[in-house]
């Protein structure tokens, strides 16, 4: 049985965490540091075992030298290396790097991607172990182990190849309510480097050269954000996403919701000022922060006001969380906008009905429109996350969708916006067998190795026209996109959303669907660049 069967000689075992790689600066994660891993590291250590963070988009020169001089630095038992699947192909890249210069350490995959696909995991990667769902119980499990010499395999919550090359998983449950806390109150605050990545953004973004105070400041207020998570998974199910189902696939079963309550957010709000005084936004990381029936929201805010008031939270302190769009009311914006919610996010996903009935959201449709129109009202900013197309979509559901999109745009909401569904692992449309005619794969392959594989990367509408529609619109998009990075820093998602719908405009009117006025389009996305305006007209002006 590979390296698992084998017992270590270590007293005092010490580990090292590796958080996913993203070279791409924040394509494919958050520009901050990996919460999930860093929380993980705090459970360690308050349990008495050495341990490190390694943060490859946070470090001095290439992350492949610098990972070198970690693993040269110290004696590492066990090194985990976090996984999801966008940046997969990057974080096996290290984990052959940890194989190369640590042959007798214990390498153990985590994260989304090895949870679902295990197997890949050990045919792509030199792991030992694979960890299912959250890290704290299996890793402290196989800590003791090797502090007490005892063999390495049979830890629930793990998945570990036999002798014979079969795959051995052993499932756990979920964290409960008060080790969820427990856990969440171990994250080392502390020691995560915020504010190299605020530096390291305020000059990617060029800040200090943004032509108005008024947007200066709107940028650091952006930039100097730490993130909380406050809830163990979303419920909701819906059809593309797969974190729904992480702890289900650890678990195999459904596993209960747990989260902090409104006087636990507080002290973890309290917390993080202590640790990070210069911050500017708290960002509830929570897929759902808000629910229908929802006992924390109104407390928690009266609790944030309170505490404003008594100088334990600063005045100027703002937050962003991510909510039910059917779980808003006017109360609730209301007492959100006075606690100091400036971006609410709401994953609308289309406007379509049918589209959202596809996506196992059909109930949030009627309560768009008016929520969104209370949320303005209020003085809150809604961020909506949409899907272009999705399976079943027809011409007429995207066009929808772009025009919805332009019009609640003008109206003062930001939106993120992808072309398609991405096959993400666990997700039902992922699974589902008579969609894999339409999903697109991409070679992948692995710096420095020899492996390589095909990875899912795009489910396509299966309507014809709809899908060469939509490849068509990405195409354009992407040739619009280049000259524009090549002259702004940073391209916030406002914008990338306005070129979207500004290379949707000539192909959908082709197909006889007016989407909006060019000319309107285009003013509208010079107006949000962020550079001087003589100069911004000049660039838009040059992608047409």
């Amino acid at each position: 049985m590979g390296n698992i069967g084998l017992v270590k000689n270590a007293n005092s075992p010490s580990v090292l965490l590796i958080g996913p790689y993203d070279p791409n600066c924040g394509e494919y994660t958050f520009l901050a540091p990996p919460l999930g891993v860093w929380r993980l590291a705090g459970v360690l250590e308050s349990a008495g075992v050495e341990t490190r963070v390694f943060d490859p988009n946070c470090c001095c020169g290439p992350p492949q030298r610098a990972l070198e001089r970690e693993l040269l630095g110290g004696a590492w038992d066990v090194i985990g290396v976090s996984t999801t699947g966008m940046t997969l192909r990057f974080d096996l890249e290290l984990a052959h790097i940890v194989r190369r210069v640590t042959p007798k350490a214990l390498i153990v995959a985590g994260g989304m991607e090895a949870t679902f696909r295990p197997e890949l995991m050990f045919e792509l990667g030199p792991f030992d172990l694979v960890v299912l769902g959250e890290g704290e119980r299996p890793l402290l499990e196989l800590v003791r182990r090797l502090r007490t010499r005892q063999p390495l395999n049979g830890i629930a919550g793990t998945v570990e190849r036999t002798r014979e090359g079969k795959m051995l998983s052993i499932p756990q449950l979920a964290l409960n309510r008060d080790e969820l806390r427990d856990a969440i109150y171990s994250t080392p605050y502390e020691k995560m480097p915020y504010e190299e990545y605020w530096q390291r953004l305020e000059s990617a973004y060029r800040v200090g050269a943004l032509p108005s105070k008024a947007a200066r400041e709107a940028h650091l207020a952006e930039i100097r954000s730490v993130r909380l998570i406050t809830l163990n998974y979303c419920p909701m199910g819906c059809t593309f996403c797969s974190a729904t189902n992480f702890l289900h696939e650890a678990q195999g079963d459904v596993a209960a919701v747990a989260r902090l309550g409104a006087d636990e957010c507080l002290i973890m709000i309290e917390r993080i000022v202590a640790a990070h005084p210069r911050v500017r936004t708290i960002i509830f990381q929570d897929d759902i922060f808000t629910f229908t029936r929802d006992r924390r929201i109104l407390p928690l805010c009266e609790g944030i006001i309170a505490g404003k008031s008594s100088g334990r939270i600063p005045e100027h302190l703002q937050f962003i969380s991510t909510n039910r769009i059917d779980a808003m009311s006017a109360e609730r914006l209301t007492a959100m906008r006075r606690a100091g919610f400036r971006v609410l996010g709401f994953g609308i996903e289309s406007f379509a009905p049918k589209v959202l009935r596809e996506f196992n959201k059909a109930q949030i449709h009627r309560h768009i429109q008016p929520m969104l129109s209370a949320a303005l009202a209020t003085g809150v900013t809604p961020f909506l996350d949409l899907i272009l197309s999705s399976p079943h979509a027809t011409l007429e559901d995207v066009a929808l969708t772009l025009r919805e999109a332009y019009r609640w745009l003008r109206e003062g909401c930001e939106i993120g916006m992808y072309p398609y569904v991405i096959p993400f692992s666990g997700a039902a449309l992922a699974r589902d067998a008579a969609l894999v005619p339409h999903t697109h794969y991409a070679r992948r392959h692995v710096a420095g190795t020899e492996v390589g594989w095909d990875q899912p990367v795009k489910i396509l509408p299966i309507d014809p026209i709809v899908k060469d529609a939509i490849l068509r619109i990405e195409c354009t998009f992407e040739a619009m996109l280049a000259p524009l990075e090549d002259r702004v820093a940073h391209l916030p998602s406002r914008v990338r959303s306005l070129l979207w719908i500004l290379s949707s405009l000539s192909i959908m009117a082709e197909l006889g669907q007016h989407i909006a006025d060019e000319s309107e389009v285009r003013a509208e996305l010079y107006a949000r660049l962020p550079m001087p305006r003589v100069e911004s007209t000049r660039l838009v002006a040059a992608t047409a």
